[in-house]
């Protein structure tokens, strides 16, 4: 899978239902039991689905250095949708038993974008020249 399509997963998931992991699409305000677990499920969601479309916009930047901060942007949402989901895994909300395999996913997607924005970021400063 590719990571924008993992990113538009981790986006999906909490945005269209609480638990993913159990074979069941309720609606979000039922299955997250209450009021704070759809809010926080509704910014997990966006943050995810933010990440994802800097992933697919960074596929067809128009130079690196355009690849680059869209790659940063994309990992500075990934890095909020896993803080999202953490929070709400702690705060043991009703229907997010599947929180664990979204924190791990999402974790997983930040280490990845991470290295790419490393390594695009090193190749764009070694390809410039010195004074410019």
């Amino acid at each position: 899978m590719q990571n924008a399509e993992r990113a538009w997963f981790c986006g999906v998931a909490p945005g269209s239902f609480c638990n993913p992991f159990d074979g069941q699409r309720t609606i979000l305000a039922e299955n997250c039991g209450s009021r704070r677990g759809t809010t926080l499920a509704l910014w997990a969601a966006w943050a995810a689905t933010s990440g994802g479309a800097h992933l697919e916009e960074a596929e067809a930047a128009a130079s690196r250095a355009h690849f680059v901060t869209l790659a940063r942007g994309a990992l500075r949402e990934l890095r909020e949708a896993n803080y999202w989901i953490r929070l709400i895994h702690k705060t043991e909300l009703p229907g997010w038993s599947g929180a664990p395999a979204l924190i791990g996913e999402s974790g997983e997607l930040v280490a990845i974008v991470t290295t790419i924005v490393k390594r695009a970021a090193a190749k764009l400063k070694k390809g410039r020249k010195p004074g410019a």
